[in-house]
């Protein structure tokens, strides 16, 4: 029988799975690991703690696969991965210091420089405006900042494509990771050197940018070590966590949007072609379809969030959860903004600064914990909001991964949204997307149409409470007043 793995490195965890032919998942691991935050706005990690939990996830997961199958099953892997990271290294591939993670806000006076140098290349290319979040932004920070590393850098990497490369020797990058980067053409699919030049950076730290399918190496013999896979299996581009995501929500034609709360909290919805109608307000990216594109709605800290208040208070999720099924709706007129690493959709700004307005002597935890919920749904329908303001349609909601496996918080989607949803069987959507990106990429599913066909399955009917819809749409237009009536304090500098 053939199988196809697929790795997604996320911010807080790996998580490994591998798929037979027909689409089911046959075996699965996972793996964690910390971030580190040395200065207040600084996010790192250790690239060496990714490349320990992907050789374990893979470890684990070959060795739970049912007799008679074997790591010589394997025909393809790919990995997905946090996106906009930076991993500066050596012409070795050996990384010469931390890796800066998207989560990181230190570049934005780097970003306010190059956005008045390369406005009209940034608009016009990669469509955006430079925020910290961009690999790029975290490039012309260690220019200024730590030059010794940018002139020893050989390359500077994405998380993932660094990773692959531990696990071939080779150096790539694909299309949709490289697509939020800053650097990249949207429309030729190809590093723009009139960026590069415009902002002064090197153009030759960049790796051959391919298609997420594209073959991008095999495993060596020294990864096959490591891993307990076989030297020779083909290894797959990949891409970035939102475009597996997509793939692995089924998001691969028009109407289907993936909902997701990992890290951060995702609304992504299929194009076919790319307009500026959302500029700085939801993503624009290559998909991993080829020729194609998705927008992506982010609210950064959205399951970051609930993470944060279980560290903080030291409540497990499902106490929190029932903590919070016992607060109303709307939370007693408590509102919680997620915007713990600034802001994402549709006002991205690093300055911006998360915290609950409105707390009285009345509210409790149960309140503080539901309102938390309920901002990030917010976020997540004004995402939904951007996404119907450049007419494209929202015919069907998927709700897939990390917190939306949570009853109430998917009821409460539901019904910030005003639409209903239907639940995913599989949670693991980005790892799943990688797996069927293998897939596709190694003939083993003719196309993503096959291959969504066969793997992504719906379960339950979240229907949204028509009395719950009419009391959050009151609530809606007070908290999307609350990022421009704060704006002017963010940027004073007293967050």
């Amino acid at each position: 029988m053939s199988l196809v793995m697929g790795i997604d490195l996320g911010t807080s965890s790996t998580k490994t799975i591998i798929l037979d032919q027909g689409g089911t998942p046959v075996a699965t691991a996972s793996a964690s690991y910390p971030m580190s935050t040395p200065r207040p706005g600084w996010v790192e990690q250790a690239p060496d703690d990714w490349w320990h939990a992907v050789c374990v996830t893979i470890q684990e997961s070959i060795a739970s696969l049912p007799v008679p199958l074997s790591a010589s099953d394997i025909q393809g892997v790919a990995l997905s991965g946090q996106m906009n990271g930076a991993v500066p290294t050596n012409q070795h591939g050996e990384p010469l210091r931390s890796a800066i993670l998207w989560l990181d806000g230190r570049s934005q006076t780097e970003c306010d420089q190059a956005n008045e140098r390369a406005e009209r290349q940034l608009r016009e290319r990669a469509l955006t405006i430079l925020n910290p979040v961009n690999t790029l932004a975290k490039i012309l920070w260690l220019q200024g900042n730590e030059p010794d590393v940018y002139r020893a850098s050989r390359w500077v990497l994405i998380p993932k494509d660094w990773v692959r490369f531990r696990l071939t020797g080779e150096m790539f990058s694909d299309v949709s990771d490289a697509s939020v980067s800053g650097a990249l053409d949207l429309y030729n699919r190809a590093w723009s050197g009139e960026i590069l030049e415009s902002v002064g950076v090197r153009d030759d730290l960049f790796p051959e940018v391919v298609e997420s399918t594209a073959p991008a190496g095999s495993v060596s013999q020294s990864a096959a070590d490591a891993t307990g896979l076989v030297a020779g299996t083909p290894v797959c581009a990949g891409g970035g966590d939102m475009a597996c995501m997509a793939v692995g929500s089924g998001a691969i034609k028009p109407g289907i949007v993936g909902i997701g709360i990992g890290t951060a909290g995702h609304a992504i919805t299929f194009a076919q072609d790319l307009h500026d109608g959302a500029f700085n307000q939801l993503w624009p990216m290559c998909h991993s379809v080829p020729d194609a594109y998705f927008w992506l709605g982010c609210s950064y800290t959205g399951g970051g969030s609930l993470s944060w208040f279980s560290e903080q208070f030291g409540d497990d999720y499902e106490s929190l959860t029932t903590m919070a099924s016992e607060a109303p709706v709307g939370s007693d007129g408590l509102f919680f903004m997620p915007w713990l690493a600034g802001t994402g959709t549709p006002h991205p700004d690093a300055r911006a600064r998360g915290g609950w307005l409105g707390l009285t002597l009345q509210h409790g935890k149960r309140h503080m914990v539901r309102s938390l919920m309920e901002g990030v749904a917010f976020d997540l329908r004004q995402a939904l909001d951007c996404i119907h303001g450049i007419g494209l349609p929202v015919t069907e909601i998927r709700l897939g991964e990390g917190g939306v496996r949570s009853k109430l918080w998917r009821q409460i989607l539901v019904d910030v949204f005003g639409q209903e949803g239907r639940l995913m069987e599989l949670g693991d959507a980005s790892a799943i997307g990688a797996a069927l990106i293998a897939g596709v990429g190694v003939g083993i599913f003719k196309d993503f149409e096959e291959a969504c066909s066969r793997t992504v399955q719906l379960t339950d009917h979240v229907c949204h409470r028509p009395d719950s819809v009419t009391l959050y749409d009151a609530y809606y237009q007070h908290y999307c007043a609350l990022y421009p009536t704060l704006k002017p304090w963010f940027h004073q500098g007293k967050a």
